[in-house]
């Protein structure tokens, strides 16, 4: 009666370890896509007819980090609404310049002076020439699924024509 082979320590560890490089290679992607939430660098200068939906955010934001992950990376994702709504992120920590409505550059602090966001993370519906579509919301409640749906209901709204609002 011949056994049945089992596999050798020799095979298990080499399989064992071409998984572990398998995860390390997910996990670099994963971060990778954590940390470049938005893919659009906050150049609002640019001409087309788009709103914008703008979190101000800072380095080391817990808060801004949850609504990225569990509220804004899965709105982009589900294609709701690409093509009708532009999402950017404005980095007060670091203080950039970036480029304003008119073109001109501004540094991240004086953009978010300008529309009062103080704290992080705000949330600004901003018109393709800047003026506020509606209130900011600022912070992340508990309640998350709900704040979701306040959110996707709010880029609805101002994506709605001005004629039938």
């Amino acid at each position: 009666m011949s056994r049945p082979s089992r596999p050798t320590i020799a095979a298990a560890r080499g399989s064992m370890l071409s998984q572990c490089w398998l995860v390390i290679l997910m996990l670099c992607v994963l971060a990778t896509s954590a940390g470049a939430s938005s893919g659009q660098l906050a150049n609002f200068g640019t001409q087309n007819d788009q709103p914008w939906v703008v979190m101000v955010t800072q380095p080391g934001c817990s808060f801004c980090e949850r609504l990225e992950r569990e509220i804004l990376q899965p709105l982009r994702a589900s294609g709701q609404f690409a093509g009708r709504v532009r999402f950017s992120e404005v980095d007060i920590g670091v203080n950039p310049t970036i480029i304003d409505f008119n073109g001109e550059p501004i540094t991240s602090v004086d953009f978010a002076r300008r529309y009062q966001a103080f704290g992080t993370p705000t949330l600004l519906f901003l018109s393709a020439s800047g003026e506020e579509l509606s209130p900011p919301r600022y912070g992340v409640p508990d309640a998350i699924d709900f704040y979701a749906y306040a959110i996707e209901q709010t880029i609805t709204a101002i994506l709605t024509p001005v004629t039938s609002r």
